[in-house]
């Protein structure tokens, strides 16, 4: 009888320890995502200092929100061009999709630790690092955005904002803003320019 009840409780044990398990590995992190679109511009720089202009690279679409909603008549009705993240390992044109972020609380706001790449001729990458306030301008970030080569940097003399009005904003795990460069320099090129982006992070580490 001894026996049969050790058994019963130890196939017990092994069952419950079984589920728990199983429901450790349902509690996965979501694959991290991006959307970024990213420009050069001439900004407070001459001519001369700065020689490229226009769209640098992108991952993935923001689509247009001024096109409405599929039924205007209906405000939880789907945008006919909405937002379109690129997952990580994902596939974007002819290129696939790298991300790596964290996005972590820390004092009056977050530490950020962003990087995406896309492969193939319309690629790039960019990486962002620094602390962002909540919601508030945020000074002092450093960023890189790369394509064919070719580097504009700005080491701690960027900026993130945030258009609150269009839902961007900050926490854990995700940001979503606007990063500004005024002195992107391209050691290689001999250039100094001002690059802008629009980059939106979700599913991080926080």
């Amino acid at each position: 009888m001894f026996r049969r009840q050790h058994l019963l409780v130890s196939l017990s044990v092994a069952l419950v320890t079984s589920i728990l398990v199983i429901g450790c590995k349902d509690d996965t992190q979501a694959t991290p995502r991006v959307t970024f679109d990213s420009s050069i511009k001439r900004g407070g720089h001459s001519a001369a200092e700065c020689t490229q202009m226009g769209t640098w690279f992108m991952i993935g679409s923001f689509g247009n929100p001024a096109q409405g909603r599929v039924n205007p008549d209906d405000p939880e009705s789907p945008l006919k061009d909405p937002v379109r993240p690129v997952d990580d390992g994902g596939q974007d044109g002819q290129g696939t999709v790298s991300v790596s972020c964290s996005v972590v609380e820390a004092g009056d706001g977050f530490d950020l630790a962003l990087h995406a790449e896309l492969t193939g001729p319309s690629g790039g990458a960019m990486t962002v690092t620094g602390h962002v306030l909540r919601g508030l301008e945020s000074p002092g970030i450093s960023a890189a955005l790369t394509r064919k080569g070719e580097t504009y940097s700005g080491a701690k003399n960027c900026t993130i904002t945030f258009n609150t009005a269009a839902g961007q904003a900050v926490a854990g795990g995700r940001v979503w803003g606007l990063l500004d460069c005024p002195d992107a320099e391209a050691p290689s090129q001999q250039r100094t320019c001002a690059t802008h982006a629009e980059m939106r992070f979700e599913n991080c580490t926080q």
